[in-house]
């Protein structure tokens, strides 16, 4: 047994001793720094933007499940190869001849075609646009050295200067054991030799966040993931009534990003299905976008039961109480969005759209003098406001 052990021992040591001296020969010596004075009258200290405030260096997007996290990097591209500001809202930082490298392992290459044909970019873009198409030719796993030696002489041979990666989980396997960190930050030197390798001045990768509530912020995997890029854009959308993960419940989606030098409070986007393009819309947040929303809710429930309480003879006031309120909007005491409805509720209340009254413990909801501004050429009958 003791032998075994000592065989063992003596292989492990064989095998860090050949991938030592393996890191020893591919290793080059770079130059000796110069000092802090001659690099800052050197070089301008400006942060190298690709696209202003939002993104330098390695981003990576943590996007919820099926929330389009590759539409968004299609736009990304299409902005990077036209100049236009990407979701019309960031300026594009990058040189007018700038070629794209997009690593496309989540669609086929018919499908991102297709999605590509519908965005109508100019022919100039599109041939500065490298897609690679891992369902039809293969994975690139970082992890092996010849489609690493691949990847830095495909991106070198042909300009690119930006590469977006789509998604993470096709490059890079988490393993079933051992320290999930470990093995993370192992590929990610990997991926910094591709990136000076190659002479890259950004990389974009998507990648999938958490189940949870509070995980749909985050990168799914090892907590490396959300340390080691330069920048995290966390892509989300407002789930319909039930669990977080459930679909969509429109084509609204919200963007935020956290790094170094960027900050960027969540705010909304829109989608033009037809050409595949997303701007923002000037909204804020979901939590914004919730109580707006739930706001409208409440004031279309009170304009469709006064008009039916009028038709039905009803005179005067006509009143709901809070908890009737809520039903009739689709919204139980116990459901997860009951917060927010009462949170629309009492913004409906400030704006004057409808009124509350109090009595005891019970409130009890009327509409106001005040038509919400969207609403202010619909009708109920034959009149905007029943009361």
């Amino acid at each position: 047994r003791s032998q075994q052990i000592r065989r063992h021992a003596l292989a492990q040591a064989a095998h860090a001793e050949a991938r030592r001296l393996e890191a020893a020969q591919a290793w080059s010596a770079p130059p000796y720094p110069a000092s802090a004075y001659e690099q800052l009258a050197d070089e301008p200290p400006d942060v190298d933007w690709i696209f202003g405030d939002l993104w330098s260096g390695i981003a990576q997007v943590n996007a919820q499940k099926k929330s389009g996290k590759t539409t968004l990097l299609m736009n990304a591209a299409a902005s990077l190869v036209t100049g236009e500001p990407f979701l019309g809202r960031f300026e594009v930082a990058v040189e007018s001849d700038c070629r794209v490298g997009y690593l496309n392992m989540e669609l086929t290459k018919g499908q991102f075609n297709r999605w590509l044909a519908d965005m109508a970019l100019p022919d100039d873009g599109l041939k500065r646009l490298v897609p690679y198409h891992g369902r039809e030719n293969g994975r690139l796993d970082l992890t092996n050295d010849a489609a690493v030696e691949w990847a830095v002489r495909w991106l070198r041979d042909t300009g690119i200067s930006v590469l977006i990666m789509d998604p993470l989980g096709s490059f890079y396997d988490q393993p079933s054991g051992g320290d999930p960190n470990a093995a993370y930050l192992r590929w990610w030197k990997r991926l910094e030799h591709v990136v000076l390798q190659a002479d890259l001045r950004g990389v974009l990768i998507a990648h999938h966040t958490g189940y949870s509530e509070d995980g749909g912020n985050r990168a799914r995997g090892a907590s490396a993931m959300m340390d080691k890029p330069d920048v995290n854009l966390t892509y989300r959308y407002e789930a319909g009534e039930g669990s977080y993960t459930d679909a969509p419940r429109d084509s609204k989606r919200y963007l935020s990003a956290f790094g170094r030098d960027v900050d960027v409070s969540e705010f909304e986007v829109d989608y033009d299905l037809r050409r595949r393009l997303l701007r923002v819309t000037g909204g804020g947040s979901r939590a914004a976008s919730a109580v707006d929303r739930y706001a409208l809710k409440a004031y279309d429930v009170l304009v469709a039961h006064t008009h039916q309480e009028k038709q039905n003879g009803a005179d005067g006031i006509v009143e709901l109480k809070a908890g009737d309120l809520s039903d009739l909007a689709g919204v139980s005491a116990t459901s997860q969005h009951s917060a927010k409805f009462r949170q629309g509720r009492a913004s409906a209340v400030k704006q004057g759209w409808i009124n509350e009254r109090r009595q005891g413990p019970s409130q009890f909801y009327s509409l106001g003098d005040v038509v919400p501004p969207s609403h202010q050429k619909r009708k109920v009958g034959n009149i905007v406001n029943p009361n």
